[in-house]
């Protein structure tokens, strides 16, 4: 299963659980800054209508969602939506320093959290040093993911994925508490 495969690359680094938290917040904040970003950029107009960076990035980063699962899809449609209209209104509404200032502060703290939550929690290195592409484009799919499992369902897929880790020997159990001593 072409999902299971990708996403296991992705939830090698990303199997503790406050880390996987942690991007639940980070990425989408580095996503709906991206998008602000990309807003100032217009390619062209179609019937009045400006066609941006951000829009085509949105349309094909969702189309390579699409053929990896329909669900989780689905949802990351609805939130990049919403972070898509709010980029563009920022960009239309506001002065550009205040949309690079807006960048700026969501690039530091998306990133500068997950790089805490690998580093601290997760106890190695974040997955865009390994493939950029799944840092930038396929982290808020799994996220989704990881969210609709946290939830309870997809629990085959989640198996499938874990199942993928198992194989490769990339699983790591952190449900396992350790003893504290009180000594």
């Amino acid at each position: 299963m072409r999902f299971a495969k990708e996403m296991a690359f992705y939830s090698a680094y990303h199997q503790e659980k406050r880390n996987v938290w942690v991007h639940v917040l980070g990425v989408p904040t580095i996503t709906f800054t991206l998008f602000i970003v990309l807003s100032r950029f217009s390619l062209f107009t179609i019937e009045g209508f400006p066609i941006t960076a951000s829009l085509v990035f949105v349309v094909g980063v969702l189309a390579y969602y699409f053929s990896l699962d329909l669900l989780f899809a689905s949802i990351a449609t609805v939130i990049f939506g919403a972070l898509f209209v709010c980029a563009e209104w920022i960009t239309v509404q506001l002065p550009a320093s205040t949309a690079w200032t807006i960048f700026g502060v969501g690039q530091v703290i998306g990133w500068g959290s997950q790089f805490y939550g690998h580093f601290i929690f997760e106890k190695s290195r974040p997955a865009l040093f390994d493939n950029l592409f799944q840092a930038l484009v396929s982290a808020p799919l799994f996220v989704v993911a990881d969210v609709v499992f946290e939830m309870g369902y997809r629990l085959d897929l989640k198996k499938a994925v874990e199942d993928e880790l198992k194989q490769k020997g990339l699983y790591k159990d952190f449900s396992q508490a350790k003893p504290v001593s009180n000594h």
